[in-house]
């Protein structure tokens, strides 16, 4: 059954939020239309605080990430969801961890036309797994 990208975006939240956890941060969830900003609030093991974006996608195709005025602390975490024509492949999610200024080249940088933004997975290649990027 193909997901809604509605379904898709709060999968990848909560996948993320228990990537997270599974790492011994504290997570908290930033619910409804007044935090826009990020999906997740997070308190590293070291206690240092930071915010996290989430964006999802369940299909091949180009991350689309906003540009943002610059916050201090805001991280962006991509999950792409492993999804198959047979249904859910938990083993193929595949997480992209970036700093908003990485986010931010990698959109600017691979912008193919004035009015689409976004890249792909492959030119986020660096970014797979980078779990390290974030604060202790």
């Amino acid at each position: 059954m193909a997901q809604t990208r509605n379904q898709t975006e709060w999968t990848a939240v909560f996948l993320a939020a228990a990537e997270l956890s599974r790492r011994d941060y504290a997570v908290s969830f930033t619910l409804g239309p007044n935090a826009p900003l990020a999906d997740l609030v997070v308190r590293a093991p070291s206690g240092i605080s930071f915010i996290v974006d989430v964006k999802g996608k369940a299909k091949p195709g180009r991350w689309l990430v906003k540009p943002k005025v610059e916050t201090p602390g805001l991280f962006y975490i991509l999950v792409r969801l492993g999804m198959t024509p047979v249904g859910i492949n938990r083993a193929a999610d595949r997480f992209y961890i970036m700093t908003q200024r990485e986010a931010l080249l990698l959109t600017t940088t691979h912008s193919t036309h004035s009015g689409l933004s976004g890249f792909t997975s492959k030119s986020a290649a660096q970014s797979l797994d980078n779990w390290p990027c974030l604060p202790k």
